[in-house]
Formats: C-alpha cells, sequence, structure tokens
C-alpha cells in the first residue's frame, strides 16, 4: 500500500478512518481483524495512527477541505494490505446483520471511484530510502 490517495487500498484505509467511530457505536468491532487505528483532531486536519497493535507504522494527517495528505510516518508492515481488506470485509459483514449496509457499502463505494486531486506532503524522517512503498 501507498500511502497516497491515488491507492485504492489507502482510499479504504482513510474510509475506515472516518466511520471508525461510528462502527464502534453500532457495536462493530473493527480492530478484531489485525488494523488497530485510533484518530485525533488538531484543527482542520485529522492525524490518523494506524498499526498492527499499540505501535503505529503510519502516521498521516488529511485535511479532506483542502485535500492535503501530510504523511509522518511510514514503516514497513507487510500484512498492511490483508489487515484492511479483512477489515473490510470483517465490517461489511457485521453491517449487513445489523441492517446498516447500505450505509458502509455507500461509503466504501465513493472511496473506489477515482479521486479529486490532492497535494501530498511527506516529512523527512517520515520514510528512509528502504520504506519507501509504503
Amino acid at each position: 500500500m501507498r500511502a497516497d490517495t491515488s491507492d485504492v487500498a489507502f482510499r479504504l484505509l482513510l474510509t475506515l478512518g472516518d466511520l471508525w467511530e461510528w462502527l464502534h457505536q453500532s457495536q462493530i468491532d473493527v480492530g478484531g481483524r489485525g488494523l488497530h487505528l485510533t484518530k485525533e483532531y488538531l484543527g482542520g486536519y485529522t492525524r490518523y495512527s494506524v498499526g498492527p497493535a499499540s505501535h503505529p507504522r503510519l502516521v498521516f494527517e488529511w485535511n479532506e477541505a483542502s485535500r492535503h495528505l501530510r504523511v509522518l510516518r511510514a514503516e514497513d508492515w507487510p500484512g498492511l494490505d490483508a489487515a484492511v481488506s479483512g477489515t473490510v470485509a470483517h465490517v461489511r459483514t457485521e453491517a449487513r446483520v445489523r441492517g446498516l449496509i447500505e450505509i458502509v457499502d455507500g461509503a466504501f463505494v465513493r472511496a473506489c471511484q477515482e479521486p479529486a486531486p490532492c497535494r501530498r506532503t511527506v516529512v523527512a524522517p517520515a520514510l528512509t530510502p528502504a520504506r519507501r512503498s509504503v
């Protein structure tokens, strides 16, 4: 996965982040598939910290209004695509059981559509030469 809005898996991750709190309120255990995400609101930006447990391997800030993505940390995480895919499948299954599938699927369909242009900034220590593929 590449931390860029041109990557569909990354856009699905952003959508999971947007839905995260609502999914918890709907009694859907989002973190049960190996993907742990925390959100922090910073004025116009939302900081997402994503990892397999308490150690975030991907940290980025997203401003929806200005469509600006700042990548703060991007460590190797070989199972990230699988974790996102498994979490999306789990969320869809649980949403179907609870009668919320139309809301969830609508968000995921929008994530898979061609993205609007955005500006991307990588903070210098975020990526080392060996870790540019996240």
